[in-house]
């Protein structure tokens, strides 16, 4: 009895160990990045978080950076997208305002009555933005509204 439990432990470790699949070189991508964050906001931040979002790695790598006031509710998102294999192109400035470049980057700018966003093409392949808005963007900015050049300086702290 003691024999076959052994042949049969073996047999098991050959089985799993012939299972392992080996992923081909081309499809493996880094995602070992380095960014960095802004240290001075337009309002007084009390809550960071960083997520992660990777839907599919050989797809889509996006970033994302919280500040958030707790009290007020403000927050800024800053944002990193990079689709993998893909150039990238600047299709994501259509309808928007272009502002200054910062260190030879075009910025762009939208908003809407809840939310302000700044665009740019950042480093390493990505498209970076900083999106402000105010109670998980479900309340108008009104006297909340931040200035472009509040946006600027955002930009320029991390470029």
């Amino acid at each position: 009895m003691e024999i076959r439990f052994v042949a049969l432990l073996i047999l098991c470790c050959l089985i799993s160990g012939c299972s392992v699949e080996k992923q081909p070189e081309d499809s493996i991508h880094s995602i070992l990045y380095d960014f960095p964050e802004p240290t001075s906001f337009p309002f007084e931040v009390n809550d960071i978080r960083t997520e992660i979002a990777i839907d599919s790695v050989d797809t889509l790598h996006q970033f994302v950076f919280h500040y958030k006031n707790k009290q007020t509710a403000q927050e800024i998102r800053y944002i990193l997208s990079k689709v993998i294999d893909e150039s990238e192109t600047a299709s994501y400035v259509k309808g928007m305002k272009p502002l200054e470049a910062i260190n030879g980057k075009q910025t762009y700018y939208e908003e809407d009555e809840t939310s302000q966003s700044i665009w740019w093409e950042s480093d390493k392949g990505f498209v970076a933005r900083y999106v402000y808005y105010i109670n998980g963007n479900q309340e108008p900015l009104g006297e909340n509204t931040l200035t472009e050049s509040e946006l600027i300086e955002l930009v320029k702290q991390v470029q």
